[in-house]
């Protein structure tokens, strides 16, 4: 037998073993599909996983806020104020540009101040508790206190400011760009800004730089808790340092607001205390507020008057007023604070917010101060709306006898809110800009259905004046000379501007600020005594009590841009009973 007669059976089975070119392709193409298949199922899995566990993070963040609101609201001093001031950056349903990614969301940037009782330290570093006295004060205590003036809203990012430096106000803008100078720091707006050294005194460290335009989805959401207390020491100095406590909770040093007063700067020159959140001590108690609050005292601090609750009825944000003042407590950093002459610096309404940072921009402690108020690092929307129950206000003992009979028909006592007899709850606050009050689910108190007052002849039995949301009346509602109807906590209606804010408690920001509708409300100095409803009344002011309750709607993002559009989260705080 040869050779290749023994090979050949071999040589037959091994080219029978082996795959053909079109088999190989073949099983390439399954193995390509298969892993394209499983690639696909793992990536759809990563990402349902990444959008859950994002989610789960959200709701523990929705979750922390409110818990930090509820325990802030529970403590309520039952003399103390309450402040919303709702600011609507982007009216829902409309195209915007400052975060295209939100379309036509609705952009809110609301804010809410108020004071709580508890235990609280200062974050301001304060050394190593060694004794060290200055004026009599150990200069490294940590500063402590019962009550404190909370603060609920956006603040400004400003990384790009140097290292020391904070933002005051928009200067002269760079060649090309949009003019904002002299306007207060808003979120919505990037551009120059002028900066002053922290710590610096008088005119030194002045400088300026340039802020980005921050995404509404990249805005944070701050908690800033100021400390109420006095410590006797000499004016400025508290506990540490002079410039880790301010010696009042109104941001505009030029006008000279009492004996704790340090002393009126040039006008037009904010207190470099409130130009950013390092300060969180204010050299006050709540009875220094009140008295800062209801009186105006003269350039040499030797005498007072009484300031009225109200003082114009066509620029109720000129002041000086008692409402004004107490809506300085929100926005201590905006420009025109308490200014008593309107023209010097008052003649538009600005709003402002406290500068605060995701991250440390250094190891000092005062920068590392600039995170501690954060709660929400991703928040594009914070909204705040308040409601009456029915019966607040009510008393037909009292009222005004418009025609003198010596008797109060029902048009002329104090019947205060009316609630609807379907149980709806009535929440007011910004109505919907284009389907107008009427309209909205929400809507200013002022423009509800207003109970026949004296002015208004009841040619109708009562009960037609009252619609599917209820009604309100006297003394919570009155009419002013003018015949026009005016509310002390929500001040009176906008005579002029366009059909958004006309005949409504509702005014514009500044061109400067981007024209903004703007609704503000303050609660809580006279909480007890109805008889008062006179705008022009001083001390306590009208009749102003607290809501029956707050909603807060909230919008946060993703970090990780992980959740398209973010999610929203609302939740109803009860006041505490009083």
């Amino acid at each position: 037998m040869s050779t290749s007669t023994l090979h050949r059976p071999i040589r037959a089975l091994a080219h029978r073993a082996a795959f053909t070119l079109t088999e190989l392709l073949v099983a390439v193409g399954v193995l390509v599909v298969v892993i394209v298949a499983a690639a696909k199922i793992f990536s759809a899995s990563s990402k349902v996983a990444g959008v859950t566990a994002a989610s789960a993070d959200l709701l523990q963040t929705a979750a922390a806020i409110e818990a930090q609101v509820r325990a802030d609201i529970a403590n309520l001093p039952p003399n103390a104020f309450m402040v919303i001031q709702q600011v609507e950056v982007n009216p829902a349903g409309t195209s915007q540009s400052i975060d295209p990614a939100l379309g036509r969301a609705e952009i809110r940037a609301d804010q809410l101040a108020f004071f709580t009782r508890g235990y609280r330290t200062t974050t301001q570093y304060t050394g190593s508790q060694e004794s060290s006295v200055s004026f009599d004060t150990a200069t490294t205590w940590t500063a402590e206190s019962a009550i404190a003036r909370v603060y609920y809203g956006h603040g400004v990012l400003a990384s790009t400011v140097p290292v020391g430096f904070d933002p005051t106000v928009y200067g002269a803008p760079f060649a090309g760009e949009p003019n904002y100078e002299g306007a207060p720091i808003v979120p919505w707006q990037g551009g120059r800004v002028e900066t002053r050294q922290w710590g610096a005194s008088g005119a030194g460290g002045l400088s300026t730089a340039r802020l980005p335009v921050t995404k509404a989805s990249n805005w944070p959401l701050a908690r800033h808790a100021t400390l109420m207390a006095t410590d006797g020491a000499a004016s400025g100095v508290f506990a540490s340092t002079t410039t880790n406590a301010t010696n009042r909770l109104f941001a505009d040093r030029a006008v000279a607001l009492g004996p704790l007063g340090a002393g009126p700067l040039p006008a037009n020159v904010p207190d470099p205390l409130w130009t950013s959140s390092r300060v969180d001590v204010v050299k006050w108690q709540p009875d220094d507020l009140f008295s800062q609050t209801a009186y105006q005292y003269n350039a040499t601090l030797t005498g007072a008057s009484s300031l009225p609750f109200i003082s114009s009825s066509t620029a109720p944000w000129g002041g000086p007023s008692i409402r004004l003042r107490m809506l300085q407590t929100v926005s201590p950093w905006a420009v025109p604070a308490t200014r008593s002459t309107p023209a010097n610096g008052a003649t538009a309404l600005f709003v402002g917010y406290p500068r605060v940072e995701k991250a440390s921009l250094g190891p000092a402690r005062a920068e590392q101060m600039l995170t501690a108020p954060v709660l929400a690092p991703n928040c594009s929307s914070f909204k705040v709306e308040w409601t009456w129950p029915d019966g607040v206000g009510r008393d037909t003992t009292q009222g005004y006898d418009a025609d003198q009979d010596g008797t109060l028909e029902p048009n002329e006592t104090f019947v205060g809110v009316i609630a609807p007899r379907s149980g709806v709850t009535s929440w007011f606050g910004l109505d919907d800009a284009a389907a107008g009050a009427a309209n909205s689910a929400v809507r200013p108190m002022l423009n509800g259905v207003l109970f026949p007052t004296v002015a208004v002849p009841l040619s109708a039995p009562v009960e037609a004046a009252i619609d599917a949301r209820g009604a309100v009346g006297q003394p919570l509602v009155f009419l002013d000379n003018n015949l026009r109807p005016v509310s002390a906590v929500e001040g009176p209606l906008n005579p002029g501007g366009d059909a958004t804010v006309q005949n409504k408690p509702i005014w514009k920001t500044s061109g400067l600020q981007g024209g903004k509708r703007v609704y503000q409300a303050v609660f809580g100095l006279n909480q007890s005594d109805s008889t008062i409803f006179n705008p022009g009344a001083p001390a306590r002011g009208p009749y102003t009590p607290l809501p029956s309750a707050i909603r807060i709607t909230v919008r946060l993002h993703d970090p990780l841009g992980r959740i398209e559009g973010g999610r929203d989260f609302q939740f109803i705080v009860d006041l505490p009973k009083r």
